[in-house]
């Protein structure tokens, strides 16, 4: 099942992105796809915070429109939430120790140990992310 990170949401719905158009293709087949797709509500809503942030973006959303995009993706019927289950802390302190994670890495390491738990692929554009043993991860316009 396809999991994916919040800045895959954030170029598909932000019009003035590099690959803007690419982004919201591959976005609008996995919605619209047969396949069941995880999500988490950590990327929703670190969606809400970027995509309504006017230091992120040249023309934010009001927190309404960001809602709606939330709500649309939450309520397609193959859309399954991933939350962390039994195992998850271990994991994310496994990954963290792996790695030597700081800083930013953290959050990522914890997005990766809900993809491993979850037997997820990981969709990000965020490079960081190959360096987690264990994870299944792709670029989604490099597929």
């Amino acid at each position: 099942m396809i999991l994916f990170d919040v800045n895959v949401l954030v170029y598909a719905t932000n019009v003035n992105a590099v690959d803007h158009r690419r982004y919201l293709r591959w976005f609008e087949e996995l919605l619209d796809g047969n396949a069941a797709f995880g999500v988490s509500e950590l990327v929703l809503s670190s969606y809400l915070r970027l995509a309504t942030n006017r230091k992120i973006l040249r023309k934010p959303l009001t927190i309404e429109q960001a809602i709606s995009v939330t709500e649309r993706i939450r309520d397609r019927p193959n859309c399954v939430v991933i939350q962390p289950g039994p195992r998850h802390w271990e994991i994310f302190l496994d990954l963290v120790r792996r790695v030597k994670a700081r800083g930013n890495l953290v959050p990522d390491a914890y997005l990766a140990a809900l993809a491993i738990e979850s037997g997820s692929e990981w969709y990000s554009t965020d490079r960081d992310y190959a360096k987690f043993p264990g994870l299944k991860w792709r670029h989604p316009l490099e597929e």
